[in-house]
């Protein structure tokens, strides 16, 4: 992604700026594209739709509330006190209920802030038996003017709390 920030009144003097902002669907149809192995997802953008997509899988699925931020499983709806923006659903109509929960409101998180992030979709994706959690994640090293790969086998929802414990 490219953007070009115009400085002063004068367009055609610009600082371009790169970017990379992707919601968690996003990255999965990113990566399907290239042919990693992901769980079978679809994004929604009303509860209706969220039961609907819910409807294909047999055994329920994971409907998780779609914000540029993490820590989503352990934050809360801000308007109604919801607690976590992450949830194992059953039913075609948990998931219609859950996505009433998240969408149109904002969800508050660690990273967030108090005001948090608005919630216009929700992912579905299936439920797969997970054998070993890791955390993998790209970031950018600004002082060093490059990407660096963190990685811990400890991975999981609270990455930040096992680095506190073991920052190795």
């Amino acid at each position: 992604m490219f953007n070009a920030q115009f400085l002063g009144s004068n367009p055609l003097v610009y600082n371009p700026s790169r970017g990379i902002k992707l919601h968690e669907y996003q990255a999965g149809k990113l990566l399907d594209s290239y042919r990693v192995a992901i769980p079978i997802g679809e994004v929604a953008w009303s509860p209706e739709e969220a039961e609907k997509i819910a409807s294909k899988f047999e055994n329920g699925c994971v409907i998780k509330s779609q914000i540029l931020g993490g820590g989503r499983g352990m934050g809360h709806i801000k308007e109604t006190g919801f607690q976590g923006g992450v949830k194992l659903v059953d039913t075609p109509e948990q998931a219609k209920q859950i996505a009433s929960e998240f969408i149109g409101n904002h969800l508050v998180t660690k990273q967030s802030g108090e005001d948090g992030l608005p919630v216009n979709c929700v992912y579905l994706v299936q439920k797969v038996n997970i054998d070993k959690e890791m955390y993998l994640s790209i970031t950018l090293d600004r002082a060093a003017g490059m990407p660096v790969f963190i990685y811990s086998p400890a991975g999981g929802m609270s990455i930040e709390e096992v680095a506190e414990e073991d920052p190795s």
